[in-house]
């Protein structure tokens, strides 16, 4: 078997994998906030909010999926990037000014999830504690390893893409010298 064979063959896998992920965060986040009553006791990232209400009222629930979609909605743009990426690579194209865009659209994707997930962590904690009394309501922002390490991988990429559109070009204007 070719290595374009094998990329083509794999490539159809990885766009039925992006175009499952992308139906599955909003499905998985809407999962989350309905049974948060369950698991919000023993969730690290939500350790730290105290007190929390003990059955969290529906509107909160609701508020709390749609902050949870904001970084969601980037990843669904993020793996549905990816998904347009592997089929031109399942069509068996490679280095075309698509591949790289969409490359390129992908890592900012992951980039802007970096900087917009401590921003919608702060916002939960506010929306999880606007029903405490007063004294007993938090923000809570955080900026740690995680976000840096989704920072930098994002540049990676882009850093790829930039590669990739340079080396298309040059090809491309070396095809027209005779």
């Amino acid at each position: 078997m070719t290595n374009l064979r094998r990329v083509t063959r794999i490539s159809r896998l990885m766009w039925v994998f992006c175009t499952l992920a992308t139906l599955a965060i909003p499905l998985m986040l809407a999962a989350m906030w309905m049974t948060f009553d369950l698991w919000a006791a023993s969730h690290p990232e939500l350790a730290g909010i105290q007190p929390i209400q003990d059955p969290m009222p529906a509107p909160v629930l609701a508020a709390g999926f749609i902050i949870s979609m904001i970084p969601g909605g980037i990843a669904m743009f993020a793996a549905w990037r990816l998904r347009a990426l592997f089929s031109l690579y399942a069509e068996g194209r490679i280095f075309t000014v698509d591949n790289s865009r969409c490359l390129k659209h992908f890592a900012m994707a992951v980039m802007a999830i970096a900087v917009v997930k401590p921003v919608a962590t702060a916002l939960l904690s506010v929306v999880l504690t606007l029903a405490n009394p007063p004294g007993e309501r938090m923000m809570m922002l955080r900026f740690g390893s995680p976000e840096l390490t989704i920072l930098f991988i994002g540049g990676v990429f882009l850093i790829i893409a930039w590669v990739m559109e340079e080396g298309r070009a040059m090809a491309e204007d070396q095809a027209q010298i005779v």
